[in-house]
């Protein structure tokens, strides 16, 4: 089978396999997945679960309300403070104040910083602004990996404790094989002994993977806002190994550009640097506008001011700020560096593994899986024909399940290693669905 039409499917054990057989087992399947009571099962696709995943996480949307909020307050770091309004009168005057009247006035004042702090404090924003828009980016993103994780997770579950229950079958032909040799005193008794002991692990094998199986559904169902008893069920029977569209070899040098933690720390570092620009400003003056206009029979005149601030306790105040200003934005330049060295190496990690895992699977469905079947059924017909032991028997049947379960396992383990992947490089490298938002 060739990895462009790859599927993961359950094998017949033998060729002579009853089609009714195999339907009881499904329904008995899937009979042991519907939950008592509140139980719901729904067919989803992996589009689907991404959909509602993306619409009911509530850390999503109090990621998507910060970008706003930040968004929301550039234009404002831009904006002029209020203007103060004021109204004075004389009071207490000596007796020739008094002959002249007492004097009132109203006044308007503006506090106006030097015109390019407005610049920066924008700039300022717009870049704390853009790494929240990061930060939701890279929340989407992981997301999207515990979705698909989990969506796979229950995937695999739900085909173990199928082969389990085909297994479970297997070992009751086996032992009726067992009983008809017996009767003929061909093989001793220890033979139907050990296929009932094997039968009886089989059914802890079952009840095991089928608590581990709600409580992956349960997972699932939470992380989708749902009913933690509604259960999912798959719109096929299996499901298609995701493809590769680029090399894992490359992704590491792809994280660097690509990456949304990176990008996040790239906008806190421009951000700080803003901020080094804007406290090195604070050196220049600071003007205050204002407008007086006195009441009654003086309202014709006017008076007009303009008052600049003088650093002149720079050596304490805007030299400590611009310092500490210049060390933020140093651990800012380190922090990305450690961060960019971070993903680097993860990437190149998962990257690695990925590439193990896809190879182990190719292995396991073109090689191990067709082995282990012929095996199997080799040795039945030599054990009907008396020329092995009922334990070689058993040793190939408990091989070819175990093969079985162990591809559904890194099946599991590949999709997880594959989205983690894509989530710190920040890019779709497969097949899966991905959005850019």
């Amino acid at each position: 089978m060739s990895q462009n039409q790859s599927y993961l499917r359950i094998e017949p054990i033998e060729k002579g396999f009853h089609v009714v057989k195999i339907l009881v087992y499904f329904v008995s399947v899937l009979a042991a997945l519907v939950g008592v009571g509140r139980s719901l099962a729904q067919s989803v696709s992996v589009e689907e679960v991404l959909m509602r995943a993306y619409e009911a996480n509530h850390e999503l949307a109090a990621s998507k309300a910060n970008v706003e909020k930040e968004q929301a307050l550039i234009s404002s770091s831009r904006s002029l403070q209020n203007p103060r309004f004021g109204l004075m009168q004389e009071s207490g005057m000596n007796a020739s104040q008094n002959g002249m009247g007492p004097m009132e006035l109203w006044s308007v004042s503006q506090e106006v910083m030097f015109p390019t702090k407005y610049f920066s404090l924008g700039r300022q924003q717009e870049f704390k602004a853009e790494a929240a828009e990061e930060e939701y980016r890279y929340k989407r993103l992981e997301i999207r990996q515990r979705a698909l994780t989990s969506y796979f997770h229950v995937y695999a579950l739900s085909r173990i404790s199928a082969l389990f229950r085909v297994q479970k079958e297997t070992l009751r032909e086996i032992s009726r094989i067992a009983e008809t040799r017996r009767a003929t005193g061909a093989v001793p008794q220890q033979d139907e002994m050990k296929a009932h002991v094997e039968l009886t692990k089989i059914e802890n094998e079952i009840l095991l993977t089928e608590q581990e199986l709600v409580e992956a559904q349960a997972e699932l169902a939470a992380l989708l806002d749902q009913d933690i008893h509604s259960q999912v069920k798959f719109d096929a029977e299996d499901l298609r190994l995701p493809k590769l569209k680029y090399s894992p070899e490359t992704v590491s040098r792809r994280a660097l550009d690509q990456s949304r933690m990176i990008s996040a720390e790239r906008n806190r570092l421009a951000e700080s640097e803003e901020r080094l620009r804007f406290s090195r400003l604070s050196y220049l003056p600071d003007f205050m506008l204002t407008f007086r206009k006195p009441l009654g029979e003086f309202s014709q005149g006017y008076a007009m001011g303009i008052d600049l601030s003088i650093p002149l306790w720079f050596f304490s105040k805007q030299n400590s700020e611009v310092n500490g200003a210049h060390f933020e934005s140093q651990r800012a330049r380190r922090e990305l560096q450690k961060v960019q060295r971070q993903v680097e190496a993860e990437a190149a990690s998962l990257g690695q593994r990925v590439q193990t895992l896809l190879r182990l699977l190719q292995i396991y469905d073109k090689a191990l899986i067709p082995q282990s079947n012929s095996a199997l059924n080799s040795s039945r017909a030599a054990y009907r024909a008396g020329r092995v032991g009922f334990q070689d028997l058993l040793d190939a049947e408990r091989l070819l399940y175990s093969i079985r379960v162990e591809y559904y396992r890194h099946v599991e383990k590949f999709v997880e290693t594959l989205t983690k992947l894509e989530l710190m490089v920040g890019e779709g490298l497969s097949d899966l669905p991905f959005d850019e938002n």
